[in-house]
């Protein structure tokens, strides 16, 4: 599928432009006013032998020209149409073998443009040459010198007029391309360069228009916010041409799906309306008419997760999109037109945040998108009042029984002594940006610790600290870790960094790296989680990873005959062949352990030990286990 071109003011217009300002310059500065005339002008003289001897034709080549004698009546058409001379002067009685008058047909000539003046002898001939068109007659005695200032007037209207006429066709130019340009910015202003569709500012135009078409009838309207979730990542490795390619093929995509969702529910009354926009580089709305509670909405999510959600080709290159939707009705679920947009766009957003395809704004979105903000609002606050805490999971031997590490985990204490769960408030750390300086201040934390503990004589246990993707995508995190370990003298045998599988470790993520630095360090890294990202499985022996810690849910399901058995009975053997050490979280059960114990698991961490707890009772339960 071919681009369109863009609709912006091109550097071929600006040439044109160009063009026509020096065409207008050079008629404002013309030097044919001046009485000097330019070299090499010719005056084609067309008369009798005996008379051209006789002609004093010296004031002529004197004023600048240079004049061509013509005595055959049968050549002085011909002459005169391939020498475009500036001027003619022609003997009235000059005639062809027709008795015609030479001048007559010269003038009769559709090539020749230039003055014609007639040299008469008579008022007969004098009144026939003005009747047929001369430019000028001279009356015998002719006085060469007062004729060669007329020729010269003559040529100089002649320049003047062919300027002017110039300047009035670059003067339509400039009208027309005015014209063209005020056009180009209306489109602008109006419609996406790349896919030609509406921009925002024209949809917000169409949601008007469209509200003012249900006035009168049940209909609403009904708008979805398409959001690429990977076009950013297919820009940087396809390049801006290969991703314009993508976002006009998704809008012709979108076209379609909008089309056959209308042509597959008909309206119950009134006008159907239905557009496509770019409103951003890698997010599309949708506008259509509908009924209330009619199927269009649903149509249409179903039509566009799966015509985006199949591969795109792009010069014999797969991509996946991703695509995530947010909707909003109105006026029955949105009252307030102008905010219309917005609120799919929130809806698109929390859908994201969910890490789902699709959110239907309602009163709970609105709620639960007020809430985050209120707790980003907190978090800063938290973060410059230290009011974050670290509480630490013991982390056990399965063989020995014995503690051989701890998890150092984030906890946020609200005002009435209870605390706000880290899977709510971590990811809008995440999406606000502020995890990088929070995962900085856990590092930190869990390293004095451990230099804490150290210097209370306790013998050294490893420590697990997770580590976020906005952190592993940070190029300064290596250092980050290197000037803790520095800070607080700790072995970074003793370090072992949590990596989500979910995100953290996916392809596209391009962190191996980064890990390798890390791992240039002396820290040993985990994989987190293990079981609910995508395709880890597929790179994992790629990684250089120390430790797999299989996801809690495999673990709280294990029965003695069931299919979580057999899963978490394989991860530990994909573990074990890797010659990776294998933890198990949320272990809760004598039973659960004993099926670990038989598997072969190496270490578990969960309440049937102990929860997240105090320095303090991290110590007691050092002392107290053999």
């Amino acid at each position: 599928m071919t681009k369109p071109a863009g609709t912006h003011f091109e550097s071929d217009d600006l040439t044109e432009v160009t063009g026509i300002l020096e065409s207008l310059m050079s008629v404002a500065n013309d030097e044919s006013y001046d009485d000097q005339q330019p070299e090499e002008k010719r005056v084609l003289l067309l008369g009798r032998p005996r008379s051209l001897k006789r002609w004093d034709i010296r004031w002529l080549e004197r004023s600048g020209f240079a004049v061509t004698l013509v005595d055959d009546p049968e050549h002085s058409v011909l002459a005169a149409e391939t020498l475009d001379p500036c001027a003619i002067v022609a003997e009235a009685a000059f005639r062809d073998s027709r008795r015609r008058p030479v001048y007559q047909s010269v003038l009769d000539a559709e090539a020749v443009e230039a003055p014609v003046i007639v040299l008469s002898h008579s008022s007969s001939e004098t009144r026939d040459a003005l009747d047929n068109g001369a430019y000028d007659v001279a009356r015998k005695p002719f006085d060469w010198r007062i004729l060669s200032r007329r020729v010269r007037q003559a040529v100089q209207i002649a320049d003047n007029d062919a300027a002017l006429e110039q300047a009035r066709d670059s003067l339509r130019s400039a009208v027309e391309l005015a014209d063209r340009v005020r056009e180009q910015k209306r489109t602008s202003e109006s419609f996406e360069p790349v896919t030609g569709l509406p921009n925002r500012s024209k949809f917000r135009e169409l949601l008007q228009r469209s509200a003012t078409s249900i006035t009168g009838n049940d209909n609403v309207l009904l708008v979805c916010v398409v959001s690429l979730n990977r076009f950013n990542l297919i820009t940087e490795a396809v390049g801006a041409k290969q991703s314009d390619q993508v976002a006009f093929d998704t809008a012709g995509i979108l076209r379609d799906c909008l089309q056959s969702t209308a042509d597959s529910v008909q309206l119950e009354s009134g006008l159907r309306t239905a557009s496509v926009a770019r409103i951003d580089p890698g997010r599309f709305a949708l506008l259509m008419t509908v009924s209330p509670g009619a199927a269009e909405l649903d149509e249409l999510r179903r039509t566009i997760i799966e015509r985006l959600s199949a591969p795109m080709t792009v010069d014999g290159q797969a991509l996946y999109l991703s695509p995530c939707i947010g909707a909003a009705v109105y006026p029955t679920e949105v009252s307030d037109l102008p905010q219309l947009l917005g609120k799919a766009e929130s809806a698109m957003r929390e859908a994201r945040s969910r890490g789902a395809q699709f959110c239907h704004h309602s009163k709970k979105v609105d709620e639960d998108i007020a809430r985050k903000l209120r707790i980003e609002n907190r978090l800063h606050a938290a973060i410059d009042n230290a009011e974050l805490r670290l509480a630490y999971q013991p982390l056990v031997d399965i063989a020995s029984n014995r503690i051989v590490g701890c998890e150092a985990l984030l906890r946020w204490p609200q005002a009435d002594g209870s605390f706000l769960s880290p899977a709510e408030f971590v990811p809008i750390a995440e999406s606000s940006g502020l995890m990088v300086t929070i995962g900085r201040f856990v590092l930190d934390s869990a390293c004095q610790q451990l230099d804490s503990w150290k210097r209370q004589g306790l013998d050294p246990i490893r420590m697990s600290v997770n580590v976020s993707k906005c952190q592993l995508l940070d190029p300064g995190f290596p250092d980050v870790v290197r000037g803790c370990l520095e800070r607080h003298d700790v072995d970074p045998s003793l370090i072992d960094l949590e990596l989500s599988e979910r995100g953290a470790l996916s392809p596209e993520t391009n962190v191996l790296d980064r890990l390798e630095a890390l791992k240039t360090l002396g820290v040993s890294l985990s994989i987190d989680d293990f079981g609910t990202g995508e395709a880890a499985i597929a790179y994992l022996k790629d990684l250089p990873v120390d430790v797999l810690k299989i996801d809690r849910s495999y673990i709280m399901e294990l029965r003695s005959n069931g299919a979580e058995s057999a899963i978490t009975s394989a991860m530990v053997a994909l573990g074990q062949k890797l010659n990776l050490t294998v933890v198990a979280e949320g272990v809760e059960s004598n039973e659960q352990l004993a099926m670990l114990r038989g598997m072969g698991c190496d270490q578990y961490q969960g309440f049937f030990l102990s929860p997240a707890v105090s320095p303090d009772e991290v110590v007691r339960l050092l002392q107290n286990t053999p």
